[in-house]
């Protein structure tokens, strides 16, 4: 998984323009049969490469491996946070396109993700099945599939042809590998039609490069660290009156990565609407939807990591303010339904520094924008986890980040980049911890 966040943003830089005018949306007939036979084989050959290449102790099953599985059934593992908070999730996202690129709908889909995360819990692994993989693959793997899966439809395109075509059926394929496999067994990457075929939406956002950032904080000295990229996107046009929406016809993408190891230079925060109801209103330069969104949020690196899945009731207005100025807010207040933070005082062999928690979520984004004096953009995340494994307390995590970007020619832009964490932990048997960090770099965007 170490150039997975590579491989997020060189293909995503190519969503940003990708839009097209929607044609007939044709879906390839649902085939759940196939999905599943698909997760069977995705299992077997993690599993194979484990045994294999990697002579892996948990990889060594039997039968009565699995008989000691079920009977002492579920627990809590010590893994790494980016093996439980990252790449658990994104596997999850494999299991979950098996079933959403046969033709099954967003609903339909959900449970493969289930079905495949049981599977290896309870026949593929040595180890006793684990609560918090379970979870994170089910719940994780739903949000960044959806999130793959429109990324690559918005990317495909029947009508190309020559190099144009190899390059967004490569793309696509690196976005969502089992989307690719599927296009090549059923012969649509060699198929030509007259319409798009693909679920089309408008995405907007900007991409950036940024300098190497300054760091500063109450327990560390002045630190400079790498250039890094940075994406935020959104995903359809949520305020516009809509008959009918599926889910995640409307969701928000960031994502940053810095060169080096990128197990530890790693953020993305996404959030998806999974249902929403525009609210009348009588003035026309206003317009307002109340919806339920889920959350993803994946935060590691050298300073801080914490992770989390949401499920979170939003408001989103846009406010027409006149001379060109446009405000879009949207406050959200959630349930964690799983999450993680770092604990100075929790340890493993496996390299568990972090508790299991459930908790709420608060956060705001505003946008305020400008086609000459171009866009602020400022959001605000209020995380509170109590510990339901580890050590007994809770931490409080805030994390703020603004974004100021001017227009210098065409599309390109110049900007700078604040962002600040604080994270205070109260501990029942240990003492607390206080930390405030704070972050500045300078962004060339597009």
């Amino acid at each position: 998984m170490k150039r997975t966040s590579h491989i997020f943003a060189v293909i995503l830089l190519t969503c940003v323009g990708a839009a097209r005018p929607a044609g007939e949306e044709i879906m390839p007939p649902k085939r759940a049969d196939i999905a599943a036979a698909e997760i069977l084989f995705i299992n077997a050959s993690v599993w194979a490469f484990a045994y294999y290449g990697l002579d892996g102790y948990w990889s060594q099953i039997s039968w009565q491996s699995v008989g000691m599985n079920m009977r002492h059934g579920f627990e809590w593992d010590p893994n790494k946070f980016k093996t439980n908070f990252f790449d658990h999730p994104y596997h999850g996202n494999l299991y979950f396109n098996t079933a959403r690129t046969n033709g099954l709908s967003f609903w339909e889909a959900a449970p493969f993700s289930f079905g495949g995360s049981m599977m290896w819990e309870l026949f593929m692994e040595s180890e006793f099945p684990s609560y918090n993989d379970l979870l994170m693959t089910t719940l994780g793997g739903i949000a960044l599939g959806e999130v793959m899966f429109r990324f690559s439809e918005q990317i495909l395109d029947d009508r190309a042809a020559g190099s144009n075509r190899v390059l967004r059926e490569i793309g696509a394929a690196v976005v969502n590998p089992v989307g690719g496999f599927n296009r090549l067994i059923r012969g649509d990457m060699l198929q030509h039609r007259a319409v798009t075929n693909h679920i089309r939406e408008n995405i907007s956002g900007l991409a950036a490069i940024g300098g190497s950032g300054n760091w500063r904080g109450a327990d560390i000295e002045a630190t400079q660290v790498r250039p890094a990229l940075s994406l935020t996107l959104q995903y359809g046009r949520p305020l516009e009156m809509q008959a009918e929406r599926k889910p995640f016809d409307h969701f928000t993408f960031r994502l940053w990565t810095s060169e080096g190891d990128t197990a530890r230079n790693m953020g993305i925060m996404a959030r998806g609407l999974l249902a929403g109801v525009d609210l009348p209103s009588q003035n026309e330069r206003m317009n307002h939807l109340v919806g339920l969104m889920q959350h993803y949020d994946y935060i590691n690196n050298a300073i801080v990591n914490f992770g989390a899945v949401t499920l979170a009731g939003a408001w989103l207005s846009r406010f027409e303010l006149g001379k060109g100025y446009r405000l879009a807010a949207a406050p959200h207040v959630g349930f964690i339904l799983m999450g993680g933070s770092n604990n100075e005082y929790a340890t493993s062999s496996h390299g568990l520094n972090y508790n299991y928690s459930t908790g709420l979520k608060a956060r705001i984004d505003l946008l305020l924008t400008h086609p000459t004096y171009g866009a602020l953009y400022a959001d605000y995340n209020a995380f509170h986890f109590n510990s339901v494994q580890g050590i007994a307390g809770t931490d409080r995590v805030d994390v703020a980040s603004v974004v100021y970007n001017i227009p210098i020619w065409k599309n390109v832009g110049l900007g700078a980049e604040y962002i600040h964490y604080f994270r205070r932990a109260r501990y029942e048997t240990f003492a607390g911890t206080e930390k405030n960090y704070n972050g500045l770099r300078m962004l060339l965007s597009y």
